[in-house]
């Protein structure tokens, strides 16, 4: 009799069919921010408009693996996209709080030298800001990690 009374109250107060869920906002917010397929445009747009709490999780790691990665495997985009954004703190945010120990170590090594060796001048503090969340994303594995010179 108790399973009886509380699957009916479970089936009374679950939310009805097609009900936003909390996870919902962030799913359709996040999906083109965790494809390696994004373009940077699709990447900047949707970056910029994320709502915020849905860079937590499962939801952060799958951003950070993808832009971290991205930046490693078309640099040239990114840097357009910073260049032609550049006043966008949002997007910019994003990009750092995307170098942590849940993203594989080559791809941060990667994003590391390409910021210290192919900045453009008109971006370089940027850059010095990624080589830093890169180094600080690196110290904070499990044992220590340095950047490489390769």
């Amino acid at each position: 009799m108790p399973r009886i009374i509380a699957a009916l109250l479970l089936l009374a107060f679950a939310a009805p069919a097609g009900a936003a869920t909390p996870a919902q906002p962030c799913e359709k917010a996040a999906e083109p921010l965790m494809s390696v397929t994004s373009s940077w445009a699709e990447l900047y747009t949707a970056g910029s408009h994320l709502p915020a709490g849905c860079f937590d999780g499962y939801f952060a790691e799958g951003i950070s693996d993808t832009i971290i990665r991205k930046i490693g495997t078309d640099w040239p985009g990114f840097i357009a996209v910073l260049l032609k954004h550049s006043n966008s703190k949002k997007f910019f945010g994003l990009v750092l709080d995307s170098f942590n120990a849940t993203v594989d170590e080559e791809d941060i090594q990667t994003a590391n030298r390409l910021a210290l060796r192919s900045c453009p001048s008109k971006l370089k503090i940027k850059c010095l800001a990624i080589s830093q969340r890169a180094k600080e994303a690196l110290a904070s594995y499990d044992p220590p990690l340095k950047p490489s010179n390769r």
